[in-house]
């Protein structure tokens, strides 16, 4: 069988292309100086810093005092949640229970505080329970915070709808759009909420940096008169760093293809993973043993997750499964990098219904800019061999 390297975990991490690693390698080369600093070079990393802001707010239609830089998703979800807890003693924040860990964290440090932290149920599909939402968003509520495209198994939740509620309400609303970005660009000024969260290394940049997108709303929650208002407005301390986030502007300018909306629904421009992700669930469609996981409509374009059955129709682990395809040289995943390797089944699953023996059996396929269809053809392969074996 070829031997060769097929990398099918997009969903955890992208590779860097070359005109990223270079963008980095020439900021840390002719940029290196502190951008606070009020020297000359310090003076001339710091415009370049703003000429790169400015950049990847054009292109999100964005202002650039919008666009905060992080270190990621997860930082810029724990901002969020940590400044909320500061300015109010306590009070009321909804989540759904299909959530990353990273605001399952946050969210439950604000239990422990004495807040009240609705999730909000998911039907089988993984995506929330629209009818009863007047009674999950109410008056009494200070924010709500939902992830965009769930990265277990690649769900999309109706954002602009509950977006619409929050604003009818004056709640802050959070995304967690870490999973989006690598499929299109979107329209910040379009976008039903004030915060939403980055990570540059799932959509062809470095790991590190992100960003945490605001608007003159969300910014009073989060702006610390303790930091200096040259750091990141008063929101972010630290160094900034500088090559990182010139690395991401890269990457942003790299993606291809537009988000938009047609009423609340999310429309991705058909591209090269979207037809490679329909050649392999033509595939696998109507094949007993292999049953997709998450809506087959509101999904990431890039994503495919499905749980394993073997000729007894027994489910099949997932380490199991992802095992022989690392020792095949295909990479796939369970789920989310963060909590796949903690053992422990998924919480995902559990809540959106499957039977306990499912529950350590979701596999995820993430497909990329580098992936074509002999990659889903070796991987079909592979996976028949798993339903005989296992």
């Amino acid at each position: 069988m070829d031997n060769k390297y097929i990398y099918l975990d997009n969903a955890s991490t992208t590779p860097l292309s070359k005109n990223v690693l270079n963008k980095i390698n020439s900021t840390y080369k002719n940029y290196w100086s502190n951008s606070s600093s009020t020297y000359k070079y310090g003076i001339r990393c710091a415009t370049y810093l703003e000429k790169i802001r400015l950049k990847i707010a054009k292109i999100l239609n964005a202002n650039t005092e919008d666009i905060v830089f992080t270190s990621g998703s997860s930082e810029s979800t724990s901002l969020v949640f940590s400044n909320l807890s500061d300015k109010y003693k306590c009070g009321r924040v909804v989540i759904s229970n299909v959530e990353h860990q990273a605001t399952m964290i946050s969210a439950n440090k604000l239990k422990r505080k004495g807040w009240e932290i609705y999730k909000w149920p998911v039907n089988r599909d993984g995506i929330i329970n629209i009818s009863n939402i007047n009674e999950v968003i109410k008056n009494n509520t200070n924010l709500v915070s939902l992830i965009w495209g769930q990265s277990e198994v690649g769900t999309l939740q109706p954002v602009q709808l509950v977006g619409t509620k929050c604003k009818e309400l004056d709640i802050l609303f959070h995304i967690d759009g870490t999973q989006i970005l690598s499929n299109g660009i979107f329209n910040w000024k379009e976008l039903n909420c004030d915060l939403l969260s980055l990570s540059a290394h799932k959509f062809g940049g470095p790991k590190g940096i992100g960003l945490l997108l605001t608007n003159s709303k969300s910014r009073l929650l989060l702006k610390n008169n303790d930091i200096s208002l040259s750091q990141e407005y008063s929101i972010r301390q630290g160094t900034t760093p500088l090559p990182l986030i010139a690395g991401m502007y890269q990457s942003i300018k790299n993606i291809k293809g537009r988000i938009k909306f047609n009423s609340y629904n999310a429309e991705f421009e058909n591209n090269k993973k979207v037809l490679l992700r329909k050649y392999f669930i033509n595939k696998i469609t109507n094949n007993p043993n292999i049953k997709i996981t998450g809506s087959s409509t509101e999904r990431l374009p890039n994503h495919i997750s499905f749980l394993l059955f073997n000729k007894k129709l027994e489910p099949i682990k997932a380490y199991k499964v992802i095992n022989y395809m690392s020792d095949n040289n295909v990479a796939i995943s369970s789920g989310s990098a963060c909590s796949s390797s903690s053992g422990k089944h998924s919480l995902t699953l559990e809540n959106m219904g499957y039977d306990s023996n499912q529950l350590y059996s979701n596999i995820r396929v993430s497909l990329g800019s580098m992936n074509k269809k002999s990659d889903i053809d070796r991987l079909f392969k592979l996976i028949q061999i798993c339903i005989k074996k296992f």
